[in-house]
């Protein structure tokens, strides 16, 4: 007579023991157990192989089918129950995972090298589930690899551009440029550069070439904080760009730095929270905080403010055009107000040049650069920068205020797009 040996499949290792000892009874011998992945519209389950000795067969009888469907229910039992128990392992009890108890699982079941035995085979199979991610992750990385290189080979094809102006390219999309903003600053480039030298010399003309052609596009300005004369700069942009903490440490610097008298002003009254806000920055720094509901409140108060050396006036993020024209419209109803569009450097080349179309018809005098420590491609600010046209007044990294907030030169935009020790992919 042979010995019985059966699958049990449940959700969690206490439900699937329960189910061996359920189906074959306490002289069960657990052969093997694993985890088996889940799927779009399935669970992750625990799955053991156990036998029972020759000896135990006959006191089966004929009953399998009824053992099967008894050991389901009482897996399903002990799913539900386990899945309400956070305490450790009892003394005794075997665990799996992050520590749940296998209730039910005694000693009077019967497991291949013991309990240590279970363990050992656990933990190989969470050694070997490691080793297979880590294969994984590495056939992924090759296969991005290969998938660069063969992007860049079938770029130099279809544009009909030398292998180191191929390089430059991919660079440039790399970075998170549009590529066709990127194909056009390299045929510039070579327009530019000598078409007969070393590839070596020609992608360092190249990049050079491309750097000062990104520099007559990315032209900085003087920060908010550092101008000599009283300004009035509202901060118009889509939601979620970060105006009003770009306000607060424009404030901040204008305080601590520039010793100016400083006053903030608000026509957010669409987001819930959004004046809170900055009367809060308001109340730190111990500047006056003033909200405007239309151009006739927006004037009175502009008047009121006409002292500060430095009004700061924050808004509500648009995204539908004529949305956009209102809010420029309230805006400029103020005497001599610059209108600073800002810009999240976490958005991609597509995304900006959508925002940068939009708000083009505002005629924004200045650009404002945001999350720059979050961008993996900051070089997508050229797409706003080429768009409308305007020269970059500061830049942000982060949330602290005012230390993440910076003045700008313009070989620091320019590194943004394209840095100035550029490590092309054939270098690398």
């Amino acid at each position: 007579m042979q010995a019985t040996v059966r699958t049990f499949r449940a959700p969690d290792t206490a439900s699937a023991l329960a189910a061996v000892k359920a189906a074959l009874g306490p002289d069960a011998v657990l052969l093997s157990t694993r985890n088996v992945e889940g799927g779009m519209f399935r669970k992750p389950e625990v799955e053991v192989t156990a036998a029972l000795r020759v000896g135990a067969c006959a006191d089966l009888g004929t009953h399998g089918r009824d053992d099967q469907l008894r050991a389901r229910r009482v897996a399903q039992t002990y799913a539900e129950r386990s899945a309400a128990q956070d305490s450790p392992a009892a003394n005794g009890r075997l665990t799996h995972g992050a520590g749940r108890p296998v209730v039910g699982a005694s000693a009077d079941l019967h497991v291949v090298g013991a309990s240590a035995g279970l363990r050992d085979t656990a933990m190989r199979d969470d050694a070997l589930a490691v080793e297979i991610q880590s294969l994984r992750r590495s056939v992924e990385e090759a296969r991005r690899s290969l998938s660069l290189v063969t992007r860049e080979a079938r770029s130099a094809r279809e544009l009909q551009i030398p292998p180191a102006a191929a390089d430059v390219h991919a660079l440039l999309v790399a970075r998170g440029v549009e590529t066709l903003l990127a194909e056009e600053l390299v045929r510039q480039a070579m327009a530019l550069a000598p078409s007969r030298e070393p590839a070596a010399s020609m992608r360092e003309r190249i990049t050079a070439t491309v750097r000062d052609l990104v520099g007559e596009r990315l032209v900085p300005s003087r920060a908010p904080w550092l101008q000599d004369r009283q300004q009035v700069v509202a901060l118009v942009g889509p939601t979620g760009v970060g105006k009003t903490t770009t306000i607060a440490k424009i404030a901040a610097r204008a305080l601590l730095e520039s010793k100016k008298k400083v006053a903030l002003l608000t026509v957010d009254t669409y987001r819930i929270g959004a004046c809170d806000q900055l009367a809060r920055y308001g109340e730190i720094m111990s500047v006056p905080v003033l909200v405007a509901r239309d151009a006739t409140e927006l004037v009175a108060s502009y008047e009121r403010l006409k002292d500060a050396d430095l009004v700061l006036v924050d808004t509500a993020g648009r995204s539908v055009p004529e949305d956009v024209a209102r809010q420029a419209a309230l805006v400029r109803a103020m005497p001599r107000v610059q209108v600073q569009l800002v810009v999240s450097a976490a958005s991609g080349a597509l995304d900006l040049a959508a925002v940068a179309e939009r708000y083009r018809a505002v005629q924004p005098d200045r650009l404002v650069v945001t999350k720059l420590d979050e961008a993996a491609g900051p070089g997508a600010i050229l797409s706003a920068a080429v768009r409308v046209g305007r020269p970059v007044s500061c830049v942000t990294d982060g949330q602290r205020v005012p230390e993440d907030l910076h003045a700008v030169t313009g070989p620091r935009l320019v590194d943004l797009v394209i840095p100035g020790e550029a490590r092309l992919p054939e270098q690398e």
